[in-house]
């Protein structure tokens, strides 16, 4: 084995572990969240009152944890796509992936600030929403800051630029570099006006409204082809269809 091929294979080994390594926290991560899913102690023996007082919290719980999943998983998926293009690293990549996976890892903290849900007026009910918002926004604009280092240096760390741009989105990803900011300046701006929490829901609809109208501006082919599979099977089953009725020839 000459020298090249021995670093070659040092080369695709510490990639390797820089992916694993990703993979092991998104896991973790999920792990712990589910763990926080517990019944307080003397549950079992507890008035009627303190129960469902218990089961409206546990609700909450369960339901921040089902839509955190969906996050994590979310940007999971697209930690995979991303680096299924890269063929190289270097110190910068791994400078930008840790940061990714800081805030991935602010999530399990995020969740457990949920609590305060019960109550959306308190302070906890606050500062519970705002940091978990804030959260989503955080990593939204910290994978469109990995996803534009890899961009950026693309001819020396990843395979076919022009096809890993079609496939991440960039256009789409490189506008979080100003939403994502542009909405957390909004969300501090509503926290100071002391505006209820349950209205900084409002943001994230306005960024899937921005981010929605980017994508199909710049991908719309893309954006036809990306609907559920389920959709997609009772399209293709429509076509079929009217190709039958069509007389032979045509």
């Amino acid at each position: 084995m000459n020298v090249n091929e021995e670093q070659e294979l040092k080369k695709e080994f510490q990639l390797e572990r820089i992916i694993l390594f990703s993979d092991a926290v998104f896991a973790i991560i999920l792990t712990i969240m589910v763990i926080e899913l517990k019944l307080p102690e003397g549950f079992r023996s507890v008035s009627k009152e303190v129960f469902l007082h218990e089961m409206k919290n546990v609700s909450l719980q369960l339901f921040g944890y089902t839509l955190s999943f969906f996050f994590v998983a979310m940007f999971w998926t697209r930690h995979v796509r991303l680096f299924g293009f890269v063929k190289d690293y270097d110190k910068g990549l791994l400078v930008h992936n840790l940061l990714f996976l800081f805030c991935i890892s602010l999530f399990p903290f995020a969740v457990s600030m949920l609590g305060g849900f019960a109550k959306p007026s308190s302070i906890q009910g606050q500062w519970g929403f705002n940091i978990y918002v804030i959260t989503i926004f955080l990593c939204l604009f910290m994978f469109s800051f990995l996803a534009g280092y890899l961009m950026r240096n693309s001819e020396k760390l990843c395979y076919t630029p022009a096809e890993m741009e079609r496939e991440i989105k960039w256009k789409v990803l490189k506008a979080h570099n100003w939403i994502a900011p542009l909405m957390l300046a909004v969300l501090f701006g509503m926290n100071i006006a002391g505006v209820p929490p349950q209205y900084f829901v409002y943001t994230m609809a306005v960024y899937g409204v921005v981010t929605s109208r980017v994508s199909k501006y710049y991908y719309p082919k893309t954006l036809a082809d990306n609907k559920p599979f389920i959709l997609r099977m009772f399209a293709s089953r429509q076509k079929k269809s009217r190709r039958a009725k069509l007389p032979a020839g045509e």
